[in-house]
Formats: structure tokens, sequence, C-alpha cells
């Protein structure tokens, strides 16, 4: 939420907080998940003492389905999983209403029976383009969601907002669609949001195929199997669900794993491996004092403030337009540490949180410079970088990851003294990038490294100068103009922080909500430029499914330029000139570390780009343009992946369609 909406919220808390005077304790209902009064603080928690979990690759199957390898990814429960949630000195929670050190409720996948509690384990692929050795690969998901005694779950661990799309029309609680993100995937396989399965076997919630939205039929019972062709380039994909309204929930309850896809181009750079290959997954969380989940959402108010009840009598619950945690975990674990060896390791970093961006670098603990070469950057979420680019040397080059962006690292740690300790430091602000300062002290730490193990061996791995040449999309064959609009909802919120009630934001995409009309219909086999225009105060990581692009240009629109997509089907449009390549909202040409201009890390392939605000005071809007050849038929999404605003509706469907 920018300016615009704070600006609202304290408005319409002139107009109607009088009226909340009548909202007695008898009003309100504490749910798990929904007050912030017994949320665990964060500074009575040890940190760097828990050792890094290092995520396990799942082992396919190469016999049962042949030309495949088959995996089978089983959605479940964990009731006792630990986040390393310590006291400083070291000691244990204890739940005071079971005498038992407190552990958390999560979800995870079981794939081919390896078992990770939270999370899942990692699918290591092979690229199946002309010349490469690999396979397509087949999942099959089961959503087995049960409680500790084995009964089928029918609530979710975390408060379900029944307002949002998807979830308003009495969908299941317990629904899951998995979405392999930056996958090259038929349709049917990528996880359409409305094609969910629940967790009952018996289940007659299946839909046929909806050739007016798009929409892939919706099996019946609780398993659907997917293909994944792997006809793309070696890049770090991921695994994570994608069910229409709850996607936020799923994710942050744990449904999020790593894909790696490799081809033998990689294998000719002889990069670290093997135990010197490791991914992170980087989270913010809070937690309840009892060691449950903690996600934000409050009551819902009718217009004399009065709360919102269901058929029930139940209080309705809502959540937030963003999420930030107080916590930060990587694979699963509370700032934890990592020993290593005096060598190169190579970190496959993704961003999994769901509001929280990071700008990321490394700092000594004896207050030491960090020698420059030491992290290099060869790779983001589209594969390998034309240019390898040195960063995290210090706060002021430091690595920016948004939401779902991922990038390829090595840190060459025979560089410092033996003995030493480096913390990986964050300093982006919530939201980003006009937000709140964090905490220097939580989540201005992420984990730390410790040069603390021998070096076994000789260190003959190498750092690319240039990882791989990109490929060349030519020219567009056509352009079109979207944007993304905040507007306010037909919904009050009241806070308990501030005693304040708003109007909820409404986060759109060209002014339209999910199920309006389909708006952008690309043709197959052309390559087309898709301007992005950001009329927001924040910056939107947008994600396309099925294609990897090329960030053309980044800059701001002229004052007065741009006429915004007027919620009916009619789009964006910009007076000639108004775009202006590499040039900041005030008129200032951007520097080369500016949001206005495409970063080194921003060349070669992309799957999500940072979109940058605009300024309402100028009048003046940032965009991106972005380069994507669209090769399969079928109705794909496109959206922004900070996963509340993705839950309130800022994604809509794409339909790649045949020739005339």
């Amino acid at each position: 939420m920018g300016i615009k909406g704070a600006a609202l919220k304290s408005m319409m808390g002139l107009i109607v907080a009088i009226s909340l005077a009548g909202c007695g304790k008898d009003n309100t209902v504490v749910v798990q998940g929904a007050s912030t009064q017994n949320v665990l603080d964060p500074l009575q928690l040890q940190q760097f003492a828990t050792p890094l979990t290092e995520i396990p690759a799942a082992v396919p199957d190469t016999t049962s389905h042949p030309g495949y390898d088959y995996y089978t990814a089983v959605v479940e429960q964990t009731t006792d999983y630990d986040f390393g949630l310590r006291k400083k000195d070291g000691s244990e929670f204890i739940n005071p209403a079971t005498g038992k050190p407190i552990r958390t409720t999560v979800w995870g996948y079981r794939t081919n029976g390896v078992k990770t509690g939270y999370l899942g384990a990692t699918v290591d692929a092979r690229s199946t383009l002309a010349g490469e050795t690999g396979r397509p690969v087949m999942v099959k998901y089961v959503n087995d969601l049960r409680d500790a005694n084995g009964r089928l779950l029918t609530k979710h661990i975390l408060t379900v907002d029944p307002t949002l799309h998807g979830a308003n029309m009495g969908e299941p609680e317990i629904r899951i669609v998995t979405h392999l993100h930056g996958g090259h995937v038929a349709s049917e396989s990528d996880g359409h949001p409305e094609a969910w399965i629940t967790n009952d076997p018996a289940a007659q919630t299946g839909l046929p195929a909806d050739p007016v939205s798009g929409r892939p039929a919706r099996p019946n019972g609780n398993t659907v199997t997917y293909t994944y062709a792997n006809d793309q380039l070696a890049e770090q994909l991921w695994y994570h669900d994608h069910a229409m309204g709850i996607t936020r929930l799923n994710v942050y309850a744990g449904l999020a794993a790593n894909y790696l896809l490799r081809d033998s181009h990689e294998d000719s750079l002889n990069l670290p491996k093997g135990p010197y290959e490791l991914p992170l997954v980087i989270q913010d969380k809070s937690f309840n004092q009892d060691g449950s989940l903690h996600y934000d959402s409050n009551p819902l108010v009718a217009a004399d403030g009065t709360q919102k009840t269901d058929s029930n009598g139940n209080p309705v619950r809502t959540s937030n337009p963003e999420f930030f945690g107080n916590t930060i975990t990587v694979n699963g674990k509370v700032w934890p540490y990592l020993a290593v060896e005096p060598r190169k390791y190579r970190f496959r970093i993704l961003n999994g949180s769901d509001s929280r961006f990071y700008h990321m670098w490394l700092e000594r603990t004896d207050g030491q410079p960090i020698p420059v070469g030491a992290i290099t950057q060869i790779g983001n979420d589209g594969g390998l970088l034309p240019d390898a680019v040195q960063i995290g040397d210090s706060q002021g080059n430091g690595l920016l990851l948004a939401l779902a962006e991922r990038a390829d690292v090595i840190i060459d740690f025979s560089k410092f003294p033996a003995g030493t300790s480096i913390t990986v430091r964050n300093d982006a602000p919530t939201p980003y990038p006009g937000g709140d300062t964090v905490s220097p002290s939580t989540t201005g730490r992420i984990m730390q490294f410790r040069i603390t193990k021998p070096l076994v061996g000789t260190d003959t791995s190498v750092i690319p100068a240039h990882p791989r040449v990109p490929p060349v999309l030519g020219a567009p064959d056509n352009t079109r103009y979207v944007d993304l609009q905040e507007t306010l909802d037909n919904v009050l919120v009241y806070d308990p922080n501030t005693g304040a009630i708003a109007t909820r934001l409404k986060l759109l995409l060209n002014g339209l909500t999910f199920n309006a009309p389909v708006t952008e219909k690309p043709v197959v086999n052309t390559v087309e430029d898709w301007v992005i225009i950001n009329d927001t105060v924040d910056t939107h990581p947008m994600h396309l499914h099925l294609v990897d692009f090329e960030v053309v240009e980044k800059g701001s629109v002229a004052p007065g330029a741009y006429t915004p997509a007027d919620g009916a089907g009619g789009m964006p449009t910009v007076a000639p000139g108004g775009l202006r390549p590499n040039i900041e909202p005030d008129g200032v040409p951007a520097g080369p570390d500016s949001p206005y201009t495409v970063q080194p890390q921003e060349r070669g392939q992309k799957d999500t780009v940072r979109v940058p605000p605009g300024d309402e005071l100028l009048g003046s809007q940032g965009y991106v343009r972005i380069r994507a050849r669209f090769d399969r038929i079928g109705t794909y999404m496109w959206h922004c992946h900070i996963l509340a605003h993705e839950d309130h509706e800022m994604m809509r469907p794409f339909m790649v369609v045949p020739a005339p």
C-alpha cells in the first residue's frame, strides 16, 4: 500500500471511526493468524544458531512411465515442524497449554518419498532441447492434507478470506493446484488457479473445460497429473501452489519447492556443484507465541461499524493487501547459519516471500570490508546471464530480489581468512520502494556464513565472465499496452493496530477483475512487446506464465501522456513520445542503478520483472517494455507476484490463439 492507499485509509478512518465505538469485545473473536496481541517477539529469538537445512533432491522414477522421469508429489501436513525458534540462551520456548516445546503446523510436498515437512524436495531435471539428453517430467500431485489422526482437513491452518474471488462461492478451504513457475508447458499442465483439487478422493468438485475463459477441466477427487516438456535452457524454476483466492496462504503454509533444469552448456562451465551448490529459499514469517504460523487478517465491518458475521455467527475476516513477517527464514529455518569451506559455492537463491523485497549484501562480523569479486551473480530467473555481475560487496552494491525472482550467485569464500563470519544483510523498505525501514536487528538480517570447515580437495571450479549468449527474439510483430491500477473495493476493514476503519484496496490489471473477458490474445508463434505501465506508488514484480522474455527498456511516462484502461475492456494509451526510456518520473536521466533503467542482472531472459512506480504528485508513471515469443496455444496467467496482490485480483488470464 503506497501513499494513495494510506491517504484513503486515513480519510475513511475519520469518516466512520466514531461508529466503531459501539463495537465492544463481544463482537471480536480471536482466531489464529488474526491478532497481533499474541505474536512472538522476534527480539526474543536466538539468531545464527540453527544450521541451514540443505534441501534434498528427489530421485525420479525412470521406469514406470517410459520416456518420462516420473514423480509423485504428495501435499501433507506436519504438526511438529521445528523452525528453530529458540530463546537467546538457546533454550526452548514452552507452550503453556501443552508443557512441551513449541512447534509449528505446516504443509509441504513429499516428493517421491522425500519428506521435508515444510517446503519440498528439489526436482533436478535436464533440458530436452535438440542435442540435449533430458526427458520430460511427469508429476502426479496428490492432495492428502489430513490432521494428526488421519482425518481429512476441512479448515485451513490460516484464516481464509471469504470475500476474495475464488474463495467467495463456497469453495472448499482445502484445495491446491500446482504451478511450475518459469515452465514452458502446455496450458493443461500450467496450474490454472481455478483448476484446483480438494483433499477428498471421493470429491465431485470437477468441472468441464470452459472454452470462453480458457480454464482447463477441473478434475474430481484429490489427484491430477501434469507433464513438463523441459524444452528450454537451463534455469532455476520452482513449483508452488496457485489456488485462486488462497495462493498466499498455501505458499505461506509451505507449498513451494525448487525445480532445477540443467543442460550441456551449463555442464561445460565447470561451476561449483554437488555439495557446493545449494538452493536458498528466503521467506519472512511471523509466529504466534505457541509456535503456530501468524498471517495477518482483520475484521470486516459494516458501514455502521459493527463486525460482519457469516451464517453461523462467526466473524468474517479479510487479509491485508500485503503481508510482512517479523522474522526471516531460509530453507525453513529462522536466521540460520552455514559452515563452509574456503572455496567457491554456488547458491540458487529464491525470494519465496509474500510481499517482501530483499536488497542483500555481505557484512563481515569483524568489520573488515568484503573483498572485491567475492560475490558474483551469473544468472537470474531466466537462466544464465550474458555477463557476470559483481554484487553484494557493500550496502550500495547489493542484490535486489523481488517476489519470485531468482539469482544464481557464486561466493568465493577463499578470499576471506579462515574463521571469518559473514552476515547476509537486507535493507529493502516494506513495501518497496517507499515503505517502512526494516529493523537492522531482525528483518535486516537473513543468515550467516562461517568459514570454519577445512578445504576438502582442490577447488577447480570456475566463475565464467560471460555465462551464456541469450537467444535473439527479433523485432516484435505487435505491441500492446497494459497497466497496473490501485482502486478502492466496496469492503470496510477494521485495523486493531490503529483503531481505524479503512476501505480495502483493490488491485487490478487494466482495471479489470480476474473473470472479465480476456483482453490479451497473442497469436501463436508471434513476438510481442508488452509495455506494462505502473500507475501505483509501489514496485510490482510482474510474472508471465509460459514465456521467458527480454527486458527491452524501462523508464517513465511523461506527465499527461497516459490514459488508463477504462475497466470495461478499453486498453491504456500513451501519447506519441510519451514513453521516456531511462528517465526518472521527474524528468532527470536515470543513473545506472536506477529502477527506471534495465539493470545488468535483468539482461538475458527473465520470467518476472520489477515494474517501477509512478509519482502521483508529478502525474508520471513508471513502465517496462518486455518482449516474448508466444509459441503454445492455450490460456495462461499474468499477474503481480506479490502473493497478496495476486489474491486481491491483480491477476488476469491471457490466451495464445491460433493464427487466422
